[in-house]
């Protein structure tokens, strides 16, 4: 099978209250329609989204234009998916070097949730969707950490990759099961226009 894992399009996180489960800001909207013009002519068989906001509002213009529908799986959503609050890496970056670092030592851990159970769950969740598409192309509406997580499993990594995707980007992985798996791509942006990156 073929995952084709798509980043989210770029949130609009609130600068005060609750910033867990943002929507997708303008530019995220384009970065969702962008993606959309770049996968609408591949076979895909499935659209699965994490169920969060983002997730889902990038996985729309897709489903839309292939006339499909999403289906959802929650353990392939980010820090934020049991009702944390959520930070994206450029705000993280604003607050200054001792917080840049803070976040880099424990990337995880740093928005206070269990980091094994986090990965644990999430990758649990892709061997699921792997082993019930053996020959199928699924189109994976996610976020960072668990492309991050995947990709350190698929390979062999003893550590969390630092990769970090671009809004919109698309990844590719293949294989018959999550510890079969070869990467095709990584980060593909060429489809978002430059003055949307």
């Amino acid at each position: 099978m073929q995952l084709i894992l798509i980043r989210h399009g770029q949130p609009d996180v609130p600068t005060k209250g609750h910033t867990g489960n943002p929507l997708l800001s303008a530019r995220g909207t384009e970065h969702a329609k962008h993606a959309a013009a770049a996968l609408k002519g591949e076979r895909i068989d499935r659209i699965i989204s994490s169920g969060m906001h983002r997730a889902d509002a990038t996985a729309q213009p897709l489903a839309d234009a292939l006339g499909m529908a999403i289906e959802h799986i929650a353990d392939l959503g980010e820090v934020d998916r049991w009702g944390g609050e959520y930070a994206s890496i450029e705000s993280i970056r604003k607050k200054g070097r001792d917080e840049w670092q803070r976040f880099l030592e424990a990337p995880i851990a740093y928005f206070g949730i269990d980091a094994d159970r986090f990965r644990a769950e999430t990758l649990a969740a892709f061997e699921a969707l792997i082993a019930e598409n053996d020959q199928a192309t699924v189109a994976v509406f996610t976020h960072g950490f668990p492309i991050n997580i995947l990709l350190s499993h698929a390979l062999g990594l003893g550590h969390d990759a630092r990769f970090v995707p671009s809004y919109g980007s698309i990844t590719r992985v293949a294989g018959k099961s999550l510890n079969a798996l070869t990467v095709i791509s990584v980060n593909e942006s060429g489809h978002i226009p430059q003055e949307f990156k």
